[in-house]
């Protein structure tokens, strides 16, 4: 019989003591490749929840923004309608509900979502509308108010700047509602 001939690389020397390189043996390949998808799995899986977050987030300031907008113009629309600013000097009363803002309440934890500018001039608008509901519910009461013509004329100096800036609020929170992410990318 022949003799086969004697190994004399280095893959030899591992094989004949009984030691297979790294590289040569197939154990570690379904491990890498089990590593790599677990990897890339993970990754989807946080990219995939970070977007569905932003979507959410997204969709929510927008449903913010345009409610603000809707009730400020619905409380706009009533108070030209009920000639408020016109019949408020000559003594009428005008019933105010207990909750008169009701968009507001529903979501006064939302307005974080918004814009902090924006989200501070929502805060202060119904700051100071609450503040005229209050006089509202004093004439309402009945009760005597001293002074009473000079009080009645400054709930319609307060009615006019109110308008005044939920007119001003009303065209930012238009011009927000619709914005996405697109928006926020490009540079002002």
């Amino acid at each position: 019989m022949a003799s086969d001939p004697p190994n004399t690389g280095a893959a030899s020397l591992f094989q004949m003591n009984g030691m297979v390189p790294l590289l040569c043996s197939s154990w570690w390949a379904p491990i890498l490749q089990t590593a790599i998808g677990a990897l890339i799995g993970a990754a989807g899986a946080i990219a995939g929840g970070a977007f569905v977050y932003w979507f959410t987030w997204q969709k929510e300031r927008q449903s913010v923004a345009a409610a603000f907008a809707g009730e400020l113009q619905g409380l706009i629309d009533v108070t030209e309608w009920r000639q408020t600013r016109e019949l408020i000097p000559l003594g009428y009363k005008f019933p105010i509900d207990d909750h008169p803002f009701p968009v507001f309440e529903a979501n006064v934890g939302k307005i974080g979502l918004l814009p902090a500018d924006l989200a501070g001039k929502v805060a202060g608008f119904y700051s100071q509308a609450r503040g005229i509901v209050q006089d509202f519910l004093t004439i309402n009461k009945g009760e005597p108010i001293q002074n009473d013509s000079e009080f009645r004329a400054r709930l319609v100096e307060n009615i006019d700047a109110m308008k005044t800036k939920a007119n001003a609020l009303i065209s930012q929170l238009k011009i927000e509602a619709p914005r996405t992410w697109r928006d926020y990318l490009q540079p002002t």
